[in-house]
Formats: C-alpha cells, structure tokens, sequence
C-alpha cells in the first residue's frame, strides 16, 4: 500500500510543472497528512519508482550525454 513518508535528505532542489488538478490534489494530500507538499512528491515519486521495473535504465549515462530533455 501506498503511504506518504517523511524524508530528510531531499537536498536536489529542482523545478517541475503540473498539471493543475495535480497540483491542487497533491496539495489537498500535504494538507490532510500534515506533511511538507516536497514530501508528497518525493513519496509519489518512490512509489512509481518501487512499481517499475529499473533493470532496464541501471546502465544509463546520464552525465557524459547531450542534456536531458524536461
């Protein structure tokens, strides 16, 4: 089950845009679980990543390739 955790060490400060319904709900959830909205995106980030299968990506380069696309 899918729970909303705590984290302290959340030190990569980064920018990203939402959808405004996500937003919106992601906020309701900081709000109702008294928890940080950093906190919720961080644990629903963990959560998909638990759910996927990463095998796949353990070998990508990410520092000597042309930028990512965001």
């Amino acid at each position: 089950m899918f729970e909303i955790s705590k984290y302290k060490k959340s030190n990569v400060k980064i920018s990203i845009r939402l959808p405004e319904n996500m937003n919106e709900m992601l906020k309701k959830i900081a709000k109702k679980e008294n928890m940080s909205f950093n906190n919720v995106i961080v644990s629903c980030i963990q959560n998909s990543l638990d759910e996927m299968e990463l095998d796949k990506y353990k070998n990508v380069d990410i520092y000597n390739d042309k930028e990512l696309k965001v």
